[in-house]
């Protein structure tokens, strides 16, 4: 016992002198930027998250370029490196796993909007059919399946998905820069590009209608119930796993996916 506490106080020491110098080799490097010694212990202090991250070696000095720049800036107005960028951890943290753009969200959000209406569409045409035929098993026996054909009905609910998961991201309110407020396009664009979509919509709707059987058959009725109860189940998972809001279903707008 009496042996190890010299031998881990010789490793404890040893440990010190490397952070040390550790901390002049970083201080010499940074010194050239002119930063302040606050900034320059929290640029260390980076570097060593990023480090621990694995953050590859490229990737690294440009983040720590950028942040040097930024930091340079914050100076002159007299901004801290925490008050720009909280903790070098948290900073490390959003360096290696950047929160996505304002593009990025929009266009996630509306890939969301499309497959989470694609899924409503299907699953009302298809239980809408499945019913009707049910119903009235006579209703079967038209000649042409028209929009009741499972091809058409899956174009039908694929492009309405599409367009009107477009159209609800272009009618919501828009986060301003500051991200304070919200501005909304003027009503009568609103109002357009609504009935816009509408009108594509019904005339994909028309044009499906002209199908053929032989590409367009009509399913047993049962099949058309069936695959509509499975679609409005497999829509609720889909909205609480990516917590989608502002569709057909949902209030006024999409809530992004973590």
């Amino acid at each position: 016992m009496s042996e190890e506490q010299p031998r881990n106080a010789q490793a404890g020491q040893r440990q010190k002198q490397l952070e040390k110098q550790r901390r002049q080799a970083s201080g010499s490097a940074l010194s050239k930027y002119g930063l302040t010694r606050k900034n320059e212990e929290f640029m260390y202090q980076l570097n060593k998250q990023l480090d621990r991250l694995g953050v590859p070696s490229d990737k690294k000095e440009e983040m720590t370029r950028e942040t040097i720049d930024k930091l340079l800036a914050g100076q002159k107005k007299g901004q801290t490196a925490r008050t720009l960028f909280g903790t070098p951890t948290e900073y490390a943290k959003e360096l290696k796993n950047p929160k996505p753009s304002e593009a990025q969200v929009t266009k996630q959000s509306i890939k969301l909007l499309a497959i989470d209406n694609m899924l409503i569409f299907l699953s009302i045409f298809t239980f809408m059919f499945g019913l009707m035929y049910w119903l009235s098993p006579a209703a079967m026996q038209t000649k042409n399946a028209g929009t009741s054909g499972i091809t058409a009905i899956l174009i039908i609910a694929i492009t309405g998905g599409a367009i009107f998961g477009y159209v609800a991201m272009q009618v919501q309110p828009k986060r301003d820069a500051d991200g304070k407020g919200t501005t909304k396009k003027p009503l009568w664009l609103r109002i357009l590009t609504i009935v816009a979509g509408l009108a594509i919509w019904l005339f994909i709707y028309m044009l499906v209608s002209l199908l053929p059987d032989a590409i367009n058959p009509r399913l047993n009725a049962w099949v058309y119930i069936i695959i509509g109860v499975v679609t409005f189940i497999g829509d609720m998972y889909f909205r609480s796993k990516f917590h989608v809001t502002g569709s057909l279903y949902g209030a006024s707008r999409p809530a992004n996916r973590k």
